[in-house]
């Protein structure tokens, strides 16, 4: 295959229960992609918040690699920010080797939004305003107030006659732009969205394909929490006094934002159709994570939720004349591995200190399923600096919470998550050996501030880096 173009389509907030087969969400024009390419079921972020994870998908680094640990507008810039004169990114590497590459939408991976300097040719990172989508005054609405703070909107329904989202408009102007001009150059086109982000305001027909008397809720949403780490039960709290009417409403608000942006998609695959580039064009859509949605009675992502619904993301990948409707519930990919993918297919370099790996071996079914068995996420706690690693191994997933009780969770027998076996005698080995993981993994991306825990007061592990 001669170097394809690259389309990329990135969410914010979206996670893979939401795009999965049977999923309450309906999403068209993603499901025929699907059936185009391949379903991921077992993608995960290197990290639950917005700007780490997008700076990773840039990158191939992990957050305690590149350092942006929090969202770019949340901290001082010397704390927060992955330059260029530091770091490579992928999008430099297309342009040196004769990509011409756009960029519409939100951004959020470093601070200057000087995206030339990061090998984007033309780009509109204004559009992370999204659709502009106000939510108009009416019963739909779900607020959550608490004294002291603001009254939080949850979810809204905006009455918009003909909505478009900017980035995609601006996605299809280069589209036909590139085609006009002739179309010699290969294209890496980027469109992000802030959508889903909470507050979920569909516009009113999206939010009207759904009954919402048929609405299901979370099996976790009414759970005693009892054995989550204390901060677990304390973000819950906030979200205790929402009746279930209130988290059906939310729930379709926030599906029936993906379907709108379903469609946009829909929109875009068309233009490429319409201009004879679909068939040399690899396509991907995926998310920075995702989002809790009533599981646990959690809602959004951050501090304390390391669980499937923020961290595991939809991934789908379409690669001109590799296999098509291919469902994969085995391999575990990472939000890292896609710039190694990206530049494999495109022929060009691989970046240097790339922590992620290409998937093309599984993308054409030539990789060994042993060799993915594997994932790994970080976190930082935003504001709070709540520290967790996140270690994932076959069915088993580990969750080192040094600021309360680690979890255990075997997702094969107890995929919501509702039972933590950390302190289960008879999985102690399983614990142990998992921490193990979690330090080897530290040890080899250099995530040194934790692997070095030798003091008085960082002993908590179940095992130590030692047993590396």
């Amino acid at each position: 295959m001669s170097r394809p173009n690259i389309l990329f389509l990135m969410t914010d907030h979206t996670n893979a229960a939401a795009l999965a087969p049977g999923s309450p969400c309906l999403t068209p024009h993603l499901d025929a992609l699907a059936a185009e390419g391949r379903r991921f079921e077992r993608c995960y972020t290197p990290n639950a918040i917005c700007s780490p994870a997008r700076a990773s998908l840039m990158t191939s680094l992990y957050p305690s690699t590149h350092g942006m640990w929090d969202c770019t507008h949340t901290q001082r810039k010397e704390w927060v920010d992955v330059p260029a004169a530091r770091f490579r990114y992928f999008s430099q590497t297309l342009a040196e080797q004769g990509y011409y590459n756009a960029y519409y939408g939100k951004w959020h991976v470093e601070q200057s939004l000087r995206l030339e300097d990061f090998g984007w040719h033309e780009y509109d990172a204004r559009t992370i305003d999204g659709a502009g989508l106000r939510p108009a005054d009416c019963a739909e609405s779900v607020i959550v107030p608490k004294r002291g703070y603001r009254d939080y909107l949850l979810a809204g329904v905006a009455d918009v006659a003909e909505p478009r989202h900017p980035a995609f408009d601006r996605g299809i102007d280069f589209l036909r732009r590139h085609a006009a001009e002739g179309g010699d150059r290969p294209f890496c086109l980027f469109v992000s969205t802030i959508e889903p982000h909470d507050p979920y305001v569909p516009p009113r027909q999206y939010f009207d394909l759904y009954d919402l008397d048929r609405v299901p809720l979370p099996s976790s949403l009414r759970d005693d929490l009892a054995d989550k780490p204390e901060a677990v039960r304390r973000l819950a709290s906030v979200w205790r006094e929402l009746t279930d009417d209130q988290w059906r409403r939310m729930r379709a608000a926030y599906w029936a934002v993906i379907s709108f942006l379903d469609h946009e998609v829909g929109r875009i695959l068309q233009t490429l159709r319409d201009l004879d580039l679909y068939e040399d064009t690899l396509i991907v859509f995926t998310s920075d994570h995702g989002d809790m949605l009533g599981a646990h009675g959690l809602v959004a992502k951050g501090i304390g939720t390391p669980y499937e619904e923020v961290h595991n993301i939809p991934l789908i990948v379409r690669v001109p004349g590799a296999r098509s409707n291919v469902v994969d519930a085995h391999t575990r990919a990472n939000l890292v591995d896609l710039a190694p993918t990206l530049l494999d297919y495109a022929g060009v370099p691989a970046l240097p200190d790339a922590q992620g790996r290409s998937l093309r071996p599984v993308l054409e079914d030539r990789a060994d399923p042993a060799d993915w068995q594997d994932a790994y996420a970080e976190f930082f706690g935003q504001r709070f600096v709540y520290t967790q690693r996140v270690t994932w191994h076959g069915d088993w997933k580990y969750i080192f919470n040094p600021g309360g009780i680690d979890e255990l969770y075997n997702l094969q027998d107890d995929p919501n998550e509702r039972v933590n076996r950390a302190a289960a005698h008879a999985c102690r080995k399983v614990l142990e050996e998992m921490c193990r993981r979690m330090w080897r993994k530290m040890k080899a991306i250099g995530d040194d501030s934790l692997f070095n825990t030798q003091y008085a007061t960082l002993r908590t592990a179940p095992v130590g880096p030692g047993e590396a």
